[in-house]
């Protein structure tokens, strides 16, 4: 079970509580932090637009696929995001507090929880930044959250990504097929039995369990590394 109260943190109205995860390079020097999106953090100048652009240039790579607005990114912020107890968002921002992308965890449960929303909205000078925020999530993931087993889901077409999830530790388990369809400006792809498919791809279920995370990455065990903090 999760050991931390993921809406609690959300809920938080306090930017010097915030949970902050750092992320730290190959020698371990901070290059920046995963911060949440709390209840403190909505109204910052130009989160919504970010989002919004973040969501809209990443949009083939989505199970639903429609032109995100600032009105409904907050919409779900606030009543979908926010609220749920397991899903959590973050943003990555550089150590200047400059905003480069989002990577989140979904479906949080009992001995598993999922990589969610990983995008990189803007680029930097910080090098495989994506790759070290997802050491920075994964570890807090299994010491933080508790989980055994870290898990995504991917477009199998979506080579670079499963090229990063791969250099994290993570090895597919299943390739779900799926079935395209389009309605009211939307597309949405979903997962059927074979015989029902008719996209030219399927979805990746990728895992990582805890000890072969353990394994691969040392410097990542939470007896090395500093607390997180909020704040």
């Amino acid at each position: 079970m999760a050991q931390v109260d993921i809406v609690s943190l959300k809920e938080n109205a306090d930017p010097s509580k915030r949970l902050r995860l750092p992320i730290r390079s190959d020698s371990g020097r901070i290059v920046g932090e995963l911060q949440c999106i709390d209840r403190s953090m909505l109204d910052e100048p130009g989160l919504i637009s970010d989002l919004t652009a973040w969501r809209n240039q990443s949009m083939p790579f989505f199970l639903t696929q429609f032109t995100a607005t600032e009105e409904r990114t907050r919409s779900w912020l606030e009543s979908i995001s926010l609220p749920a107890a397991d899903r959590i968002l973050f943003v990555i921002c550089d150590p200047d507090g400059n905003r480069l992308g989002n990577f989140g965890v979904c479906n949080i449960r009992s001995g598993a929880a999922e990589f969610d929303n990983v995008i990189r909205g803007r680029m930097s000078d910080i090098r495989n930044l994506m790759f070290h925020c997802g050491i920075a999530l994964l570890e807090w993931m299994f010491s933080g959250l508790g989980v055994e087993t870290a898990e995504l889901h991917v477009f199998s077409h979506n080579e670079k990504a499963i090229g990063l999830y791969k250099r994290l530790g993570f090895a597919a388990a299943e390739s779900l097929p799926l079935r395209h369809t389009q309605e009211d400006g939307m597309v949405k792809y979903s997962i059927v039995d074979r015989s029902q498919a008719n996209a030219s791809f399927d979805y990746l279920k990728m895992e990582l369990p805890s000890e072969r995370f353990r394994q691969a990455q040392p410097v990542a065990l939470p007896t090395t590394r500093a607390p997180y903090r909020t704040g």
